[in-house]
């Protein structure tokens, strides 16, 4: 990133997205998560009449031969991440990141690239969640800020960004956020008190919108899906390879740092 600054390869306008990322574990770690020991116990007086102890093994086939790894049907239970946890990797959250598709143990990518020339400027692995892209938006944008100097002038996303509360925390940083709009926003004066300063900042995106810097933004925002495809298609992050999120986050750093070097060697090949 320092090279590519110098360089001025790095331009004031930037993107940012999510992706999920399958975790490591299998969905048949997913498993109640136990609830906490009653405070007095009752004595140990041997195993109950039926009870199999917690180590018991799945009954054999017609063959004799006992499965180490057996067919669990799930459907008609329900599981959430309230209830249950993985047993492999439980920082893992099952998530879907869309109606009609599969919910999937996983972690959250999240990447923060300059539109120019679609350098990755900031990537962040974080639990997977609803308000995950908006959190990681801001941490990324204010790491920027501190380690390289530099605080952007427009900041493009799609509609998952779409938050009042989002936008005024850009505003803040003099960021002008460039994101679409889910539906229409309500009018501030019969908006709640405590909501008024969101709705306000959704008014004033709506606005926006009619600019060509807004078009132009959305239109280099799709470069940021080429980062992705990269990361997953050639470093192999499509799925965690390792349990833990710190190290998914190395993994990410690592996959970022190859891509800008891939990316600098065309921008500003050496001799």
């Amino acid at each position: 990133m320092a090279e590519a600054i110098t360089a001025g390869l790095c331009s004031e306008h930037f993107s940012v997205d999510g992706t999920l990322i399958e975790s490591f574990a299998s969905a048949k770690s997913f498993q109640p998560i136990p609830a906490s020991p009653p405070e007095d116990p009752p004595s140990d007086s041997g195993p109950s009449a039926g009870d199999s102890g917690p180590s018991a093994a799945p009954p054999p086939d017609g063959n004799g031969f006992k499965p180490s790894n057996p067919e669990v049907d799930f459907h008609g239970q329900k599981r959430t991440n309230e209830t249950h946890q993985s047993q492999t990797d439980p920082e893992a959250k099952l998530y879907r990141k869309g109606k009609g598709k599969e919910a999937k143990l996983s972690h959250m990518g999240h990447a923060l690239n300059e539109n120019r020339n679609g350098l990755i400027v900031g990537i962040r692995a974080t639990e997977a969640s609803g308000t995950a892209e908006r959190a990681a938006a801001l941490e990324m944008v204010d790491e920027l800020e501190s380690k390289h100097g530099k605080t952007p002038k427009t900041v493009g996303a799609d509609k998952g960004y779409d938050s009042g509360e989002f936008f005024l925390e850009m505003e803040k940083r003099s960021i002008e956020p460039h994101v679409p709009l889910v539906k229409a926003p309500q009018d501030p004066e019969v908006a709640n008190r405590k909501r008024r300063a969101g709705v306000e900042a959704r008014q004033r995106m709506k606005e926006r919108a009619n600019g060509d810097g807004y078009r132009w933004s959305q239109r280099c925002r799709k470069r940021i899906e080429e980062v992705f495809g990269w990361l997953k298609g050639v470093a192999g992050l499509d799925r965690s390879r390792t349990v833990g999120r710190w190290k998914l986050q190395q993994m990410l750093e690592l996959g970022a740092a190859a891509y800008n070097l891939v990316r600098l060697r065309k921008l500003a090949p050496v001799g």
